[in-house]
């Protein structure tokens, strides 16, 4: 069952929609026999699952009937859900995967890799001489590109089996052995006790007070009782789902917050986006001038940061930088977390790519998904960032250190609230596994690719630039007349900012916000939600920045950190919805719970950061 409206996605439905991308075709081996062994194992022997089978035989026959009316002797690669890389061929020097004579590179890619390690080796010796005190940049990068050139030659089960082995005799066999029940309780103290050991322990500092933390404790309690009473499937809540994420989500923050390495490591990263955007300049100032480039505005200031970083996200995938970061994340949040495959990818892409954008990396799958996955990919789309918008807050002035920390917590945090809210109560899909469809029109190079990315960065930008033109001039236009008809009683100074920061004064003190600061927070919450976020942190950084405390300026950089505002929900449904036309009434349906769950889920990230602080 997928979902309760799914009469149309009968296994001859989805033979009559089939996606090409989820196809595994291999013609010479479906001949004259049945389906290979494997292929069956791992379509399982449910009702949907057999009408995916019976849509690929379909579709592998019909590739075969081509082929064999071609002419061709020789047999495609077999692709399911993934890309064969030619590296994986007998005999790459002879041939390669579309059957050319391989280049240069092709042939002695072993050596050129070796040569390259060599280089790297040097230069890595070299630069920890001279600069010590880089010593785990230097090192994290250097691990990580080695183990790429290592796991390029070498399978990577030589290492995955072996240990994989050694944590489940060690870790998972023993935790079988105790009674469900027993773990169950055991998985949610856990957690508990860490978040109260973390609120309590620690002494009073500028960033808070041992009354402060508790406070935040407190909030992030009261967050998951009001979405448990208010929850569409009470009974269907997965509590591993919520336990994990919310431990999940500590371990991020105790990482990034209270310890040297964590602290080091989101510091550079956030020196480095920073410094990353920078290079817009030099482009603003070749079309516009050194005069004009200069002026801080935020047309010319925020703007163009959008555009090249957007090109440079686009190169990044092209050179498949991306895709390995999605699927290992989401590879790692599938196994912790239990939820599907298609939800995972959705989270860990979303603040890289955007609230819309990270659903076309499921898009096979987004006919097919239940209720409780569309109302999770959405949450996830408001609960975050994308990466050119966050290059656009770090060129207002807002800490890049708490809006990356902010963007990283949000993985889990997203799904623990979007679960606790609409649980799954149906079979998804892709439970179990991760799957990212390869792109249909991938750029010939890496100039397409910025050239493609530079179009949409134009698009984003001209989108922002409009919107924030629309909504700042309505806003003025409704606290113009608000102010009018509240002078004529001798009320002074009223706009749809003030009368709405005090319904979320609470919201702001349950974060933890010191009481001097709820108000002024409370309003910046508001603006978020029925302005936007680019309004609210232009103001935060504008008007309130300098008279907040440290506290409520940490807090307020994590708790507007998403896109979970009315407008978005405009962009969601036409988005998600131009993808998969049949389940937009779907998507309307959870549109506003998703949304308020959200904007629950960057509160619950600046109580965890205010539990930590």
């Amino acid at each position: 069952m997928v979902s309760p409206n799914s009469s149309d996605r009968t296994p001859a439905a989805l033979e009559a929609t089939a996606s090409p991308r989820l196809l595994a075709t291999h013609p010479s081996s479906l001949a004259s026999s049945p389906p290979p062994v494997y292929l069956h194992n791992q379509l399982g022997s449910t009702s949907r699952d057999f009408g995916i089978a019976h849509q690929r035989l379909v579709h592998a026959e019909e590739a075969k009937e081509k082929d064999l009316d071609h002419g061709s002797d020789s047999a495609p690669s077999v692709v399911i859900g993934t890309h064969v890389d030619p590296s994986t061929l007998k005999d790459d020097s002879m041939v390669r995967g579309d059957g050319a004579t391989p280049g240069f590179y092709h042939r002695y890619r072993r050596w050129i890799h070796l040569v390259i390690w060599l280089l790297m080796t040097a230069y890595y010796i070299a630069a920890l001489v001279l600069h010590s005190d880089k010593f785990l940049i230097i090192t994290l990068l250097y691990i990580f590109i080695s183990g790429k050139l290592f796991f390029y030659h070498v399978p990577l089960r030589l290492v995955s089996k072996p240990l994989g082995r050694l944590i489940r005799r060690g870790i998972m066999d023993p935790v079988m052995r105790v009674p469900p029940r027993v773990r169950h309780i055991v998985g949610v103290l856990v957690p508990l006790a860490a978040y109260i050991l973390a609120a309590i322990l620690p002494s009073d500092s500028k960033q808070g007070t041992r009354l402060q933390r508790l406070q935040s404790l407190g909030g992030l309690f009261i967050i998951i009782i009001c979405l448990t009473a208010t929850s569409k499937h009470r009974r269907h809540i997965n509590w591993r789902t919520v336990a994990s994420g919310l431990f999940a989500q500590f371990l991020i923050a105790l990482f990034t917050l209270k310890t040297s390495v964590g602290y080091s490591l989101f510091h550079w990263l956030a020196e480095t986006a920073s410094n990353l955007l920078g290079f817009a300049k030099y482009g603003s100032e070749f079309l516009f001038g050194e005069e004009i480039a200069a002026t801080g505005n935020f047309a010319m200031h925020v703007l163009p940061v959008v555009i090249f970083f957007a090109s440079f996200i686009q190169i990044v995938y092209y050179l498949g930088g991306m895709q390995w970061f999605i699927r290992k994340f989401a590879f790692v949040m599938v196994r912790l977390m239990d939820v599907s495959g298609a939800e995972s990818v959705v989270a860990v892409s979303s603040f890289i790519v955007g609230q819309c954008e990270s659903a076309l990396l499921v898009k096979p799958f987004i006919e097919f998904m239940t209720l409780s996955e569309l109302h999770s990919i959405m949450v996830s789309g408001f609960a975050t960032i994308s990466g050119a918008v966050l290059a656009g807050f770090i060129s207002l002035g807002v800490d890049p250190q708490a809006l990356i920390t902010a963007c990283v917590m949000s993985m889990p945090c997203s799904l623990v609230v979007a679960k606790l809210r609409y649980p799954e109560t149906e079979e998804s899909l892709t439970c179990g596994k991760v799957n990212v469809p390869p792109e249909e029109d991938k750029e010939s190079n890496a100039l397409h690719a910025a050239a493609n990315g530079a179009a949409q960065g134009i698009v984003l930008a001209g989108l922002i630039a409009a919107t924030l033109l629309a909504v700042i001039s309505l806003l003025a236009l409704v606290n113009s007349l608000l102010t009018y008809f509240g002078e004529l009683v001798n009320i002074t100074g009223l706009t749809l900012q003030l009368i709405t920061s005090y319904l979320f004064i609470p919201l702001a003190w349950c974060m933890g916000v010191p009481n001097e600061d709820v108000q002024k927070v409370g309003q910046l919450l508001a603006t978020k939600m029925f302005a936007s976020e680019f309004v609210a942190y232009s103001d935060f950084t504008t008007k309130f920045k300098e008279e907040m405390s440290l506290r409520a300026q940490l807090l307020t950089t994590y708790a507007l950190c998403g896109f979970a505002n009315f407008a978005s929900i405009g962009i969601q449904i036409g988005g998600i919805g131009a993808i998969s036309p049949g389940r937009k009434s779907d998507l309307a349906r959870v549109a506003l719970s998703a949304m308020f769950c959200g904007t629950l889920s960057t509160l619950l990230t600046a109580c965890i950061a205010g539990i930590l602080s």
